[in-house]
C-alpha cells in the first residue's frame, strides 16, 4: 500500500447500519442463544445497508472484498466487549488501517514467451538479467532455489523455503523454475488479488502486443510455447506462497526479442500502462476498448474474425461523431496522426480499402479474409493506439476531458491549423 494512501471510513453512515445487527447479536449472546458454530444473529451476510456503508470507503472498495471485510467484523465482535455502534464503526476503521501491512503482497507472475528451435528447458530471450518496467521486474527463468530468492529479497520480500518452491515448481507445471518470471507489489485481500492481478497483468500482456507488432517480429515460426495456468501471491509478513489460478492461460506466443525488450523499456511503454490503468477519463475507456479488441485480433485463429476486430480497434479510438462517415474520418485521423507526410497517402488508401472489406463483411456476407489484408491492417491498428496514447500523454497536462481535446487537436490538424506531434519512434518506421 502506497504510504500516502490514508484509511478512512464514513463512520457515521457505517455507526446507523450496524446498529440492528449488533444489538441482535449482543441480545442473542445475554440469552445464550448463540454458540460460536451456528450462523450470527443480525443477519450480517447480506445487510445491503451495511455494505453500501462500508463500501463507500474508497480503500475498501479498491482493495478489500464483503467476505474479508465481515471476517474483521466478527473478529471485533469475538475479541471485544460490548460497544456502541459509534464505538464498533471507530473499532473497524482502525483494525483495517493496523492491519493494513498484512495485505501487502508480492504478485509473482511465470510470462511464457515462445522458444525458438533448438527448444531447451528454460526460456530463451534476450532477457539476461533482471530489467524493470515501471512497476514490474522482469528476471530470467529462476530454476533453483536460490535463484528465486535473489529476486524476491530485491523487492524486500521474505525468502521462501525451499520446500514451497519446490510445490511452486510442481504444480505450476515447471512454469515458476523454467519461464520468465515478472514481479510486482500488490496490496489487497487475497480474493479480491485473485481477480486484480490478473487483470493488471493482462493490460500488460496486450500492451506487449503492440508493441511487438511496431517494433519486432510476430511472425510464425518454428518454435514452441508453454501456457502458464497460475501466478503466485507471497505475503510480506506471513511468508506464505499462495498458488492461484488464472481464468485463461497467460502467454505471448512470440519472441520476447532485443528490439522488443529495447521498445518497453523507453518511457512510452511505462507511461501508456500506467495512463491505461489508473485514468477515469473517457478517452482511455475508447483506448481500453482498442487494446482489447487488438488483442482479440492478435490471438485469433480465424482470419476473418482478426481482420474485423483490427479494424474495430480502430474504430473504438476514432468513431465518435454519428453524422460524419466512419470510412472518411478512420482514414483521415489515422493517417494524419500515425504516419510522416510522404506515408499519408498510401495509408489513407489501405484503411479506406480496409473498411470496405470490413462492410463487406458485416453487411454482404463476405466470408474470406486472406492473410495479405491482415498483415497490411495489424501494423496501421498498432500505430493507431500507439500514437492516440502518445497523443493523450502530451495533450492532458492535468486539464479534464482529453477526449475533447484529443478531437479537437485532430480537426485542427486535418485543417492545417495545429503542428503535428510526431511520434518519432513511430514514423522513424518503414512504410506499412
Amino acid at each position: 500500500m502506497g504510504k500516502s494512501e490514508k484509511i478512512t471510513m464514513d463512520k457515521a453512515l457505517i455507526a446507523r447500519a450496524i446498529q440492528k445487527p449488533l444489538e441482535a447479536y449482543y441480545k442473542a449472546v445475554d440469552h445464550s442463544e448463540y454458540d460460536g458454530y451456528s450462523e450470527r444473529p443480525g443477519n450480517w451476510e447480506e445487510n445491503e445497508e451495511l455494505f453500501k456503508s462500508i463500501f463507500k470507503s474508497s480503500y475498501v472498495s479498491q482493495h478489500l472484498d464483503w467476505e474479508y471485510v465481515i471476517s474483521i467484523i466478527f473478529s471485533i465482535i469475538d475479541h471485544y466487549p460490548k460497544m456502541k455502534p459509534e464505538q464498533f464503526a471507530e473499532t473497524l476503521e482502525t483494525t483495517i488501517a493496523q492491519t493494513a501491512g498484512q495485505r501487502d503482497y508480492l504478485a509473482i507472475v511465470p510470462f511464457a514467451f515462445r522458444r525458438k528451435f533448438p527448444f531447451s528447458r528454460t526460456s530463451t530471450s534476450s532477457l539476461e538479467r533482471s530489467v524493470t518496467i515501471g512497476e514490474f521486474t522482469f528476471s530470467p527463468a529462476t530454476p533453483s532455489f536460490e535463484d528465486i530468492n535473489k529476486v524476491i529479497t530485491k523487492q524486500n520480500f521474505p525468502s521462501i523455503s525451499r520446500d514451497d518452491f519446490g510445490y511452486a515448481t510442481r504444480s505450476s507445471n515447471n512454469a515458476i523454475s523454467s519461464e520468465i518470471i515478472v514481479t510486482f507489489k500488490a496490496h489487497g485481500a487475497e480474493e479480491r488479488l485473485r481477480f486484480s492481478v490478473e487483470k493488471k497483468f493482462r493490460y500488460l500482456c496486450k500492451l506487449t502486443e503492440v508493441f511487438a507488432t511496431l517494433f519486432s517480429d510476430t511472425s510464425p515460426s518454428l518454435g514452441k510455447i508453454k501456457t502458464v495456468n497460475h501466478f503466485f501471491l507471497l505475503g510480506k509478513t506471513s511468508n506464505n506462497l499462495s498458488r492461484l489460478p488464472t481464468r485463461k492461460p497467460i502467454f505471448l506466443d512470440f519472441e520476447l526479442s532485443e528490439e522488443l525488450l529495447i521498445s518497453m523499456q523507453q518511457p512510452e511503454f511505462n507511461d501508456f500502462f500506467s495512463d491505461l490503468i489508473s485514468s477515469q477519463e473517457k478517452m482511455y475507456n475508447r483506448l481500453k476498448n482498442a487494446i482489447n479488441f487488438f488483442s482479440m485480433a492478435f490471438n485469433s485463429d480465424d482470419n476473418v474474425t482478426s481482420f474485423l476486430f483490427y479494424v474495430i480497434s480502430m474504430e473504438a479510438i476514432f468513431s465518435r461523431d454519428k453524422s460524419a462517415p466512419i470510412k472518411a474520418t478512420l482514414s483521415d485521423f489515422a493517417s494524419i496522426l500515425c504516419f510522416p507526410p510522404e506515408q499519408r497517402q498510401n495509408a489513407h488508401h489501405t484503411i479506406r480499402k480496409a473498411y470496405d472489406l470490413r462492410s463487406s463483411i458485416v453487411h454482404s456476407g463476405e466470408s474470406f479474409i486472406d492473410r495479405e489484408n491482415i498483415e497490411k491492417i495489424k501494423p496501421i491498428a498498432a500505430r493507431t493506439i500507439y500514437c492516440s496514447m502518445l497523443l493523450c500523454k502530451e495533450l492532458k497536462n492535468d486539464r479534464n476531458n482529453i477526449e475533447e481535446i484529443f478531437f479537437n487537436h485532430l480537426r485542427d490538424r486535418k485543417l492545417g491549423v495545429a503542428n503535428a506531434l510526431p511520434p518519432k519512434a513511430i514514423w522513424a518506421l518503414p512504410d506499412s
